[in-house]
């Protein structure tokens, strides 16, 4: 969550000598800033597989000239870029692996122990400058490894060493802007010691907002059409840890249909004053409000609190299965997390039950819908639909039956349904995988479109892979007809070009084939034709594979 200080924001005197003022946050309403958000995520982007040590903390800065924002909006970017730590198989052999894991070694700070204990016996517990070498090279023959190999493992868990990884799909410009949005109306009311709600008219079911916030520990309170929730301090007299269960609350309220026309929220600033929060309807939508959803909610309030209630039985049979499981692999190497914070995106927010994770990849699990989604959340995540009942499968409704025939829905009944769970998280993530790298290549093959030339290094680099791999890559047949109506032509070793380039490059070829005529010799031939199709594709790289392309050597 982002922090009030962070936030650009101006204040004024609601009354005079009066220490309570109006906040006034700075929103991105428009698509002003969407050019620089792009240029923000592009570089992200180029830097995941990147050290941490490598990445310029003052390129966003520079993007966005004010730092305040710009921490901002890498806050909003860090829900898909994190950085993580690699384990010994993504650097070291797999026999090396095998080898450390014999002596009870599978982590850093395992193999750092491990070399103090021998510090320890070999040495009076510390290990010089000059004896460092000898050393490795001494516990290096005890484990079967290199000392150059010690070197590397034990400073994997350096935070200057963790890498950066993309968790999901490239987040759109219009998708930072939501979430940016949302995180700042999310601090300033994380931060307020009451927030009261003004209602068009009286709740469908409140005693099904009081179930909900008695699961998570928000104190409600209902005045005739105005509704209040209170914030607790901590023990540090902070207010952000209880008020992010209120953020919660409310935005849960909002998606489910709450009739909110306006808000109020006193907020406790870092100075020690008060500001007054004030919300509109444009900034109630931020966190999730909604006139359609007024007036029919896809999320039936009721059950959503007694899935809460149920979070922490699930997480524990979980955790029971992959300990008691016949299969020591029976997770597949999932984690099941509870979910602390909603999905944003540009269509709006939507509530989330638990996240999945393993490694750089994450799928989320959500309550099924009581209706057709308002929003397609499976578009821009992993999602598995969680539907629990009581019934027998032979007894569900034709609805029911083709939601829990599909692979995105688990049925829970009685305990031992999560069985299935793992298999189903492997669907969703493979599902998601493909229709993310199809949705980064159709983004390659615009990119190309509208500059002419990508080169097939650039290729390499943004799909991570080798150049050798690339044409593989781009040979999807599935995606052969968006490359066509683009106009696209793969040269391979050079890369990706338009027609309207390759005219250009032939028509170049053309003009240089006058120096054969003159017989100026091979070489002067191709070093102008070269200099002449770098004049005209803007690139260098692989340009001898467009001139054998051109058969113009």
């Amino acid at each position: 969550m982002l922090k009030l200080t962070d936030l650009r924001k101006t204040t004024r005197r609601l009354v005079k000598d009066d220490d309570l003022r109006v906040v006034y946050p700075r929103f991105l309403r428009d698509r002003s800033l969407a050019p620089r958000i792009e240029l923000a995520t592009r570089y992200l982007e180029k830097m995941v597989g990147h050290a941490r040590r490598e990445l310029d903390q003052e390129v966003v800065t520079q993007l966005f000239g004010d730092h305040k924002l710009a921490r901002c909006v890498v806050a909003c970017l860090a829900v898909s870029y994190r950085y993580r730590a690699r384990s010994f198989a993504e650097v070291v052999a797999p026999e090396v692996v095998a080898k450390l894991a014999a002596q009870g070694i599978s982590a850093p700070l395992e193999l750092r122990l491990w070399l103090y204990r021998r510090a320890n016996q070999a040495l009076p517990g510390f290990v010089g400058g000059e004896e460092r070498a000898p050393f490795l090279r001494l516990t290096g023959a005890e484990l079967g490894i290199a000392p150059e190999e010690i070197e590397t493992l034990i400073g994997l868990d350096d935070p200057a060493q963790a890498m950066l990884t993309r968790i999901g799909r490239i987040p759109t410009a219009d998708d930072v802007r939501a979430r940016f949005n949302y995180e700042v109306t999310a601090a300033l009311l994380a931060n307020a010691a009451s927030v009261r709600i003004s209602l068009a008219g009286k709740p469908r079911d409140a005693a099904a907002i009081h179930l909900l916030a008695d699961q998570l520990g928000v104190s409600v309170t209902f005045s005739g059409r105005e509704l209040t929730l209170a914030g607790r301090q901590d023990a540090l007299n902070g207010w952000a840890r209880h008020g992010a269960r209120l953020v919660r609350l409310l935005s849960t309220l909002l998606a489910a249909g709450l009739s909110a026309r306006k808000a109020e929220a006193l907020v406790h600033a870092p100075d020690g004053r008060q500001w007054l929060f004030r919300l509109d309807a444009e900034t109630l939508g931020y966190i999730g409000g909604s006139a359609e959803r007024e007036r029919a909610s896809q999320l039936d309030l009721r059950a959503w609190a007694e899935a809460l209630g149920r979070t922490d039985a699930l997480l524990t049979e979980f955790a029971a299965l992959r300990r008691a499981g016949a299969d020591e692999n029976w997770a597949d190497g999932w984690a099941l997390r509870r979910a602390s914070e909603q999905l944003v995106f540009a269509e709006g927010v939507t509530p989330m039950l638990f996240q999945a994770v393993r490694g750089d990849q994450r799928v989320i699990i959500a309550l099924a819908p009581t209706m057709e989604l308002a929003i397609d959340v499976s578009a821009h995540v992993p999602l598995i639909h969680l539907r629990f009942t009581e019934r027998a499968p032979e007894l569900w409704d034709t609805a029911e039956s083709a939601e829990a025939g599909a692979a995105q829905m688990l049925v829970y009944r009685t305990r031992g349904d999560l069985e299935t769970l793992p298999t189903l998280l492997n669907q969703a993530a493979e599902r998601m995988e493909r229709a993310s790298d199809t949705a980064q290549l159709e983004a390659l093959f615009e990119e190309a479109h509208i500059v002419g030339v990508l080169t097939e290094t650039a290729l390499a680099e943004r799909l991570r892979c080798g150049e050798d791999e690339v044409a593989e890559r781009l040979a999807v047949p599935a995606l052969e007809a968006a490359r066509q109506s683009r106009g696209l032509q793969y040269v391979e070793g050079f890369g990706l070009c338009t027609g309207a380039m390759l005219t250009r490059a032939r028509a170049a070829a053309e003009d240089v084939a006058i120096l054969r005529e003159r017989a100026d010799g091979p070489a002067r031939v191709v070093r102008a034709l070269g200099r002449r199709l770098r004049e005209v594709t803007g690139a260098s790289e692989g340009i001898e594979c467009l001139i054998a392309y051109l058969g113009a050597a």
